[in-house]
């Protein structure tokens, strides 16, 4: 047990290694400012109830970024758009009609939650700002998983760093299947790590672990990542005397987790609203694209239109030339996969519309460039320090690590192989970053408590 522990611990830092030491970059002195104020403010004051604070200021901030950046629509989010428009508008055959919607059915899941909210009130605006909701309650989240992990001085520091975390802040100007998600998730990792819900019964514990996966899977499909990261998890820490109470949990929470997506799924397809229900028809796709050395694991049209045109025996040939018959292009493409996953900024998705543009602020025209620049710069900033934060507590904690953070080690470790099979841009890693933001909690009450001594 200890051997495998450390075992994963090298191997995520060898891995991590590898994506940090291709990239340099050099950040203008305000992004520094603006961080080093933020910790100041998260060590310095006291708020009060800080968590409904953190909720309503995250809250307050996101709806003013999706008021002040107005992004089109694009991509598959404009096909899900539409076709959520077009089921409130009564047309519930949409997408039965959308080749889109067929192929890839596990889209259903947040397009009939958009419909729902536009028959509510059919403004684009009110989708985003549901959205962020949900975006603000992550941040609050990450406070009282920090909080309970560590103390509240390094959880007002924590969730008010992802509070002004440029990529996850103005991603909700995108309708993106990430930020509902990426929420459900983050409470079923708070569930079953929380003392205050270990004093429940067991049996519901797990109950409600698994209809927040499931819920978080019908949103969007990485559900996997955190049943396989639980059952490793479980696998490694329990005792003998206790594996069958363990399979027992684990066994309630799979069934809660497929009846609910199983049963989602065929309402779905019965109703005919998606003749593919939840389902990816395409299930070889995803890993064609990701071990493309040609395309380093990103989406290329090219590559889409061809894999439309061949058969599933054509799929498999594909995947084994670019696999077992190119056996040297796979180090350097999982080294290219792993760094531009993990460090890269995509603030792209929300600000592309800007590029060469000019904006007024306070009656002033400024160019837009330079403020993309510097929310490129921040948010650079914020990667670099969280991701080696987050290493720097691994190699800390390595020979005393505690079963949470062994637990979020493994989360990582889990994210980190599977981003290296399938199809991976740096917008995947929004609820992945969650994690390493959990992770450099440590490293951030290593630093406070050596600054309390000093003093």
């Amino acid at each position: 047990m200890q051997k495998l522990k450390h075992f994963f611990i090298y191997f995520l830092l060898f891995l991590f290694g590898l994506t940090f030491v291709r990239s340099l970059i050099t950040y203008p002195i305000i992004s520094i400012a603006c961080l080093s104020f933020i910790i100041w403010f998260g060590y310095k004051f006291e708020i009060s109830k800080f968590g409904i604070f953190i909720f309503l200021m995250a809250l307050i901030l996101r709806i003013a970024v999706v008021i002040l950046f107005d992004t089109p629509i694009i991509s598959d989010y404009s096909v899900m758009f539409n076709t959520a428009k077009e089921i409130v508008s009564g047309n519930l055959t949409a997408a039965a009609n959308s080749e889109y919607m067929l192929r890839w059915g596990y889209q259903m899941g947040y397009t009939l939650f958009m419909s729902l909210l536009l028959f509510i009130c059919n403004n684009v605006l009110f989708i985003k700002i549901v959205n962020c909701i949900f975006t603000s309650l992550i941040v609050l989240l990450i406070y009282l998983i920090t909080k309970e992990i560590t103390n509240k001085k390094v959880a007002r520091i924590i969730s008010l760093i992802y509070m002004v975390f440029p990529f996850p802040l103005l991603f909700n100007t995108v309708l993106s299947n990430q930020h509902i998600s990426s929420f459900f998730f983050l409470l079923a990792i708070y569930i079953f790590i929380s003392k205050k819900f270990k004093q429940i019964n067991i049996n519901l514990r797990y109950l409600l672990i698994g209809v927040c996966l499931a819920v978080g899977n019908i949103i969007r499909p990485e559900a996997i990542i955190f049943i396989m990261s639980i059952l490793l998890f479980l696998i490694l820490t329990t005792k003998k005397e206790d594996v069958v109470k363990m399979g027992k949990n684990f066994g309630i929470l799979i069934l809660v987790y497929l009846i609910i997506t199983t049963t989602s799924s065929f309402i779905v397809t019965k109703t005919g609203i998606s003749p593919s229900g939840f389902k990816n028809t395409e299930p070889l796709w995803k890993f064609t694209v990701g071990l493309n050395p040609e395309t380093k694991g990103d989406y290329n049209a090219q590559l889409s239109e061809k894999f439309n045109e061949e058969s599933n025996e054509e799929h498999l040939k594909r995947l084994y030339n670019y696999t077992i018959g190119s056996l040297d292009k796979l180090p350097s493409l999982f080294m290219y996969k792993a760094q531009h996953f993990w460090i890269e900024s995509d603030l792209g998705w929300s600000l592309f519309y800007l590029s060469g543009k000019s904006i007024n602020v306070l009656n002033q025209k400024i160019k837009a460039d330079s403020l993309i620049a510097l929310f490129y710069s921040f948010n650079q900033l914020i990667i670099y320090i969280i991701f080696i934060f987050a290493i720097i507590a691994i190699i800390l904690k390595r020979k005393n690590m505690s079963r949470t953070q062994l637990f979020f080690l493994i989360i990582l470790l889990v994210y980190f192989g599977v981003y290296l099979l399938i199809e991976s841009t740096p917008r995947y890693a929004y609820t992945a970053q969650i994690f390493l933001f959990l992770m450099s909690m440590y490293t951030v009450e290593y630093l406070l408590n050596c600054y309390q001594k000093r003093k």
